[in-house]
């Protein structure tokens, strides 16, 4: 099969004991007109070394070193050093199956997509959730020009490493990771780059191994530490926001995005501490009230998420939780919605 180069960025850390079995998952592809961008961002450990051993053991390997910058400086350096005609990325505790990147190039040149995106397994099991599991199952699907439906229906995000790109849109779109967001950039590429797509493929094949948990990795201290995190999934929705407004689609897509807002950053703030909780309601509404007036809130067809909008846009972000809800243990808040809606509306009441 010939159907071009397929870059495939490595962003490696510290992580030599992963190498050899993800590096040696892409010497084993079946398609072997791959280049394999490993880009060493700093690392202190003996990854650099072991880069260059596969470097002289594999023509196909280059490295790339730089200082330290985080996994989005890491990607975007590979971004900027790629030469295929296709680019995906390839994090250093995970694996692709065998065929992946023959899969990825043949369906990149068939439908002559800008984005793929395609499905996922995941280790350990214990790690798994509902949330997770349909994430990481798209059905098949294909997508001209750009619809709503892409981000808040079909299982498009928030991974980057289950995507993959025609190089010449990320280039002629300057799409890169945003470096100022040091938690959940991928959320933030995601919304970046939809939109931008012309033809969005969506592949139900599982081509990815993903490693869900890793001791030390930067999602195992942000979950952690939950305030933190939540404070950061303000810090993204408000990127996200920015570039949409930026593109003229925030206000002809404002009920869908601020719902979604309230959704994404509200996801595990009933298990923060009250002191955090209100912290983070108020960054919050803050956020909104940045980008959306209060004539948003009346366009929302769901009552709670109208009567909670209006408040936090409204400068009104303390909440008064009922003591059963401690007790909940939520997944996603997208799962538990409904249940959320009906403690708003009996169970909880906001003061200014």
């Amino acid at each position: 099969m010939t159907g071009g180069l397929l870059s495939v960025v490595v962003p490696v850390y510290n992580v030599s004991s992963y190498l050899d079995t993800c590096l040696g998952s892409l010497a084993a592809q079946t398609y072997g007109n791959i280049e394999i961008l490993c880009v060493n961002d700093g690392s202190t450990d003996d990854s650099l070394d072991k880069l260059r051993e596969w470097e002289r053991r594999d023509a196909r390997v280059r490295v790339v070193s730089k200082p330290n910058g985080g996994l989005s400086s890491a990607r975007n350096a590979g971004i900027r050093h790629a030469r295929g005609r296709f680019v995906c990325f390839l994090d250093s505790d995970d694996t692709f199956v065998p065929a992946a990147c023959e899969q990825i190039v043949s369906t990149l040149s068939s439908t002559n997509a800008d984005v793929l995106t395609f499905g996922a397994t995941y280790t350990p099991p214990e790690a798994g959730s509902p949330w997770l599991d349909f994430v990481l199952s798209p059905r098949d699907v294909t997508y001209d020009g750009f619809s709503m439906d892409v981000l808040m229906k079909e299982a498009s995000r928030p991974f980057s490493w289950r995507m993959a790109f025609a190089r010449d849109f990320l280039i002629d779109n300057d799409l890169l990771f945003d470096e100022d967001v040091r938690f959940g950039e991928d959320q933030v590429f995601c919304f970046a780059v939809y939109p931008r797509s012309r033809r969005t493929v969506f592949l139900s094949q599982k081509l990815y191994e993903y490693q869900a948990w890793r001791a030390g990795s930067l999602m195992d201290r942000m979950n952690q530490d939950l305030g933190a995190k939540m404070s950061e999934h303000v810090n993204i929705a408000r990127h996200i926001l920015a570039d949409w407004r930026g593109m003229g689609l925030l206000e002809a897509h404002a009920p869908e995005m601020i719902s979604w807002a309230l959704d994404f950053t509200m996801v595990e703030l009933f298990k923060v501490p009250q002191r955090e909780f209100l912290a983070v309601t108020n960054e919050l509404s803050d956020v909104l009230r940045e980008f959306f007036d209060e004539g948003v809130a009346q366009r929302l067809a769901n009552d709670a998420d109208r009567r909670l909008a209006t408040s936090l846009l409204a400068g009104r972000s303390r909440f008064v939780l009922p003591r059963k809800l401690s007790a909940r243990t939520l997944y996603y808040f997208r799962y538990a919605k409904d249940d959320v809606r009906r403690w708003l509306t009996t169970g909880w009441y906001l003061r200014a």
